[in-house]
């Protein structure tokens, strides 16, 4: 229900041409109002729901007052007019004073979170586990658009991302950090760094490459606007080292791997689970044919044509796939010993797992940081094939075998590798005909994936936030005021040598000066003196005055061609401030 009193954005009401409007101010917006709305307004920061509708009932019909009050609702959610996260103070005392995290995910319901049946990808999946057991140890608010309790420990709170900069002091007092998902067609959290006051932003990336490019460009944005005490997260180790290719300080890129239930996801006797799968889809064949098993979205980023080539390859094999639907696939004439298995329920994937004899995870997006299938997987004792890309061998280790990939520089159309369908089949067929290895391995999967837990993922996102907390502490704003001045030439001699300029004069030279006080007047240095720096190293300095170390980086890079000095300058420029404050 959309209450009043509520607080306004700076507004101007006007009327022209015999219809009213509302300017607001703070947004930019001209909003057409009817009568009804016009006189709401002028009462919605005062007056209650309850008291506005009595009081214009005499003036306007029941259902004219209830569609302002839903127009007005809707205009809320554009972040029109109204601020929102009003009741901070109110929603924080519904329970005890456990720390807080703040939730921002636009564009997926918050109550989808708590449904798993209704998520199909693996990062979503992945998210819903780890606010289960993130309630362990802190209170979820999810930010949306009204105040409720969603689960124990889980609350929607009525605040709009559009209003966190004005919020920023409140909520920094009420959470712990902030906890988000980074895709790269969005730009809302960029501004959200220029607001020192807010908590730590710790920004989980599921995506580091692909979709043309967009992908990388995203983060880098991402990663030179952040604050210090900001980090991003990512399943694997992988993405770190990949960034370290773009990016100087690759401390902003921390691991916290995703986990797996491994009492939902166990061993079961493998040829009852066979006999299970094989009554439900009618084909017997799965009893007494060695069986691949494929467990994905079938679409062609996720390896679902390699995989009919793997099952023309292999005819003596039968390929199993399980997915929502076999999409365009649907339309071809498949080879006779691929079968679909159909979509299952996430209780029944064990069951569709254990009937596996090897499991193959063919995906080449960039997008695969981790392979939480693959850990199912592995989880229920199943021994994996997967591609020599990015970061799903890592999730495997010696627990499953490794095929070759072409592993591309840049993406196309967001691939980033082609798996090879020969060498997948060679390591497909080894498993089967050495019974020994696939036991070992098998038993190997499951000791391996017992160790990925959620509970362990969880804490790890606790101690990144205290550990930002930390780094927030040792943050110092640069205050050390520094000029630009041309130097006579008999400055320049003692220091570089006077440089003759083509017609024979002396040639004069440039510094930066930076002085011995701060913009308070405070005495930083050992003396007053204005002590001369190179120009590169005040250009830097002066930057830090309002850009982040890693904007400093980006210019750094632009101007200075030796990478090796280029990040001395901005380690003692650093080093300086720090020094100072």
């Amino acid at each position: 229900m959309f209450d009043f009193p509520r607080t306004l954005h700076k507004h101007y009401l006007f009327e022209e041409d015999a219809a009213f409007y509302a300017a607001d101010l703070e947004k930019a917006s001209v909003i057409e109002l009817s009568a009804v709305m016009v006189d709401i307004l002028k009462l919605a920061e005062t007056h209650t729901r309850e008291w506005i509708l009595q009081t214009l009932k005499t003036s306007y019909t029941a259902d004219d007052i209830f569609e302002a009050f839903q127009s007005f609702e809707a205009l809320e959610k554009e972040g029109l007019l109204f601020n929102r996260g009003e009741n901070l103070t109110k929603t924080r005392a519904l329970e005890n004073e456990r720390r807080k995290l703040l939730v921002v995910i636009p564009g997926i319901p918050v109550d989808s979170f708590f449904d798993i049946e209704t998520l199909s990808a693996g990062t979503n999946m992945a998210l819903s586990y780890m606010f289960e057991h993130l309630t362990k140890y802190v209170d979820l608010h999810f930010a949306g658009t009204r105040n409720r309790k969603l689960a124990d420990n889980v609350y929607e709170v009525d605040i709009s991302v559009a209003d966190f900069g004005r919020l920023s002091r409140r909520l920094n007092a009420t959470y712990f950090g902030i906890l988000t998902l980074h895709r790269d067609h969005e730009t809302w959290l960029l501004p959200l760094y220029q607001h020192v006051e807010l908590p730590p932003i710790l920004v989980q990336c599921h995506a580091p490459r692909g979709h043309g490019g967009d992908a990388i460009n995203s983060m880098l944005r991402h990663y030179a606007a952040m604050r210090d005490f900001d980090a991003f997260t990512a399943p694997s180790d992988y993405v770190r080292e990949f960034y370290a290719d773009y990016v100087w300080d690759t401390s902003f890129f921390n691991t916290l791997p995703n986990g797996v239930d491994s009492a939902l996801f166990r061993p079961m006797e493998k040829q009852k689970a066979k006999q299970a799968l094989a009554e439900h889809l009618g084909d017997d064949r799965i009893l007494t044919t060695p069986t691949v098993g494929y467990l994905s979205r079938v679409e062609s980023e996720k390896g679902a044509s390699v995989y009919l080539k793997l099952a023309e390859l292999n005819p003596h094999l039968l390929f199993l796939i399980a997915g929502p639907s076999l999409g365009r696939y649907a339309s071809r004439d498949l080879p006779n010993n691929l079968v679909y298995a159909g979509f299952h329920p996430r209780e029944a994937l064990p069951r569709v797992y254990n009937a596996f004899d090897v499991y193959c995870f063919l995906s080449m997006s960039g997008e695969e940081t981790f392979g939480l299938t693959v850990l199912e997987a592995m989880a229920c004792g199943v021994p994996p094939v997967v591609p020599n890309f990015d970061g799903v061998p890592s999730v495997v280790g010696e627990a499953g075998l490794i095929a070759d990939a072409e592993n591309f520089h840049q993406d196309i159309a967001t691939f980033v590798s082609y798996p090879s369908p020969l060498d997948f089949s060679e390591k497909i067929n080894l498993l089967f005909t050495n019974d020994q290895l696939r036991q070992s391995l098998s038993k190997k999967a499951r000791e391996r994936a017992r160790s990925f837990t959620w509970e362990k993922t969880a804490h790890r996102i606790i101690q990144l936030f205290e550990g930002l907390h930390q780094k927030r502490q040792l943050v110092s704003p640069n205050r050390l005021l520094n000029v630009f001045a041309p130097t006579p030439p008999e400055a320049v001699h003692g220091l570089h040598g006077i440089e003759p300029t083509h017609q024979g004069k002396q040639k004069i030279g440039y510094k930066s000066l930076v002085l011995g006080m701060n913009e308070h007047y405070e005495r930083c240095l050992i003396r007053d003196a204005a002590y001369p720096l190179r120009v590169e190293d005040g250009l830097v300095l002066s930057i830090l005055k309002n850009h982040t170390a890693r904007e400093a980086e980006a210019l750094l890079t632009a101007v200075v061609e030796d990478e090796t000095e280029a990040k001395a300058i901005l380690k003692r420029v650093c080093g300086l401030i720090q020094a100072t404050a």
